[in-house]
């Protein structure tokens, strides 16, 4: 038995609905971008001071303060519009769902976004002052520069990876209820996740000290474990 709303469609009418819902989600992106860039001064000075209390902003290249308003912006603009985007997403899978499917994802949708606004609260509160606190400091009298643009950029990597690594017990359990992946799959493939993800931290965040790796792999692997057991739990109920 299919999906109520379930049909047929070309590959055209795919990629056509794709383009339609991905032009909806992006437009109010944009427009909050905008906003967001236009008060975007106030923004890097505020964070700027929460996490390098006493240190001077340095501007090494003339395009790098810009680049560094845009990236702030576009990192919040993503976290306002965030369930929107994930809105459209289920718009575009709907037709293809049962009805206690979409239930299901209606009900898991919300504690996504949750899930993701604490992780980012808790770099940004907790991770990030930790850090910079620790390790920008002087050394036998030489004080260190901080770069506007690497310094919030790799602010805004480290949330970001912290966010979406909150939000793997969320997609283990969609994966789980749609029958995409199960408890045995999980713990078979944690091995290669984690290689996976310290390899890829490695290449976002360019950290020489190997710490935002670890940051990043230990949340990662305590969020992947949670999510093992939340399958088991969940695959338990469903016999």
């Amino acid at each position: 038995m299919k999906p109520p709303e379930d049909r047929d469609m070309e590959l055209r009418e795919h990629i056509a609905e794709l383009r339609d819902r991905t032009v909806k989600a992006a437009i109010p992106y944009f427009i909050v971008l905008g906003i967001l860039f236009y008060r975007s001064d106030h923004l890097i000075t505020y964070i700027w001071n929460n996490l390098f209390q006493g240190r001077e902003m340095v501007v090494y290249t003339p395009p790098e303060y810009m680049i560094a308003r845009i990236l702030l912006s576009a990192f919040i603009a993503f976290i306002i519009t965030y369930p929107w985007i994930i809105y459209q997403l289920y718009l575009f899978m709907k037709p293809g769902l049962y009805e206690h499917e979409r239930r299901f994802l209606r009900l898991v949708f919300p504690f996504s976004y949750v899930s993701f606004i604490i992780g980012a609260l808790l770099s940004y509160f907790l991770i990030l002052p930790v850090l910079y606190s620790t390790f920008v400091v002087e050394y036998f009298g030489a004080e260190p520069y901080l770069s506007v643009r690497e310094s919030l950029q790799n602010s805004v990597k480290l949330t970001l990876s912290i966010g979406l690594a909150f939000q793997i017990p969320t997609a283990t359990l969609v994966a789980v209820k749609l029958r995409l992946a199960s408890s045995k799959w999980l713990k078979e493939k944690r091995l290669i996740i984690y290689i996976a993800v310290f390899i890829l931290a490695t290449n976002i965040t360019f950290d020489i000290t190997g710490l935002s790796q670890v940051i990043i792999l230990t949340a990662v692997v305590v969020m992947y474990e949670l999510s093992i057991l939340i399958a088991r739990v969940f695959e338990g109920g469903e016999k």
